[in-house]
């Protein structure tokens, strides 16, 4: 469970999507390759990356955001069978809305 992890700094958790390669009308894009894009859920944050000056910057992701994912950064762990990724926020490529 995602609840048992508490990222620390500017750190993110979170649990990979799966992509959509189809089109609004059900057609197929391309077969997804390992370099594509990936989409994922913030389930956690840290309290925000600190200064040499003792402040912090707060964490501009929340908990529940669809985001971009580079295809080769994250760190995996796995809690009770599930994959989880833990990210630095300046690595997430964007917030999907």
């Amino acid at each position: 469970m995602a609840s048992r992890i508490v990222p620390l700094l500017n750190r993110v958790v979170i649990r990979k999507l799966e992509s959509q390669l189809k089109s609004a009308g059900g057609i197929i894009l391309r077969e997804k390759d390992d370099k594509d894009l990936q989409i994922g859920q913030v389930m956690k944050v840290g309290t925000g990356a600190m200064f040499d000056n003792g402040k912090t910057r707060d964490m501009l992701l929340k908990p529940g955001q669809n985001v971009l994912l580079p295809a080769y950064f994250g760190q995996e762990i796995q809690i009770d069978n599930e994959k989880f990724y833990i990210y630095k926020d300046t690595e997430i490529l964007g917030v999907l809305e």
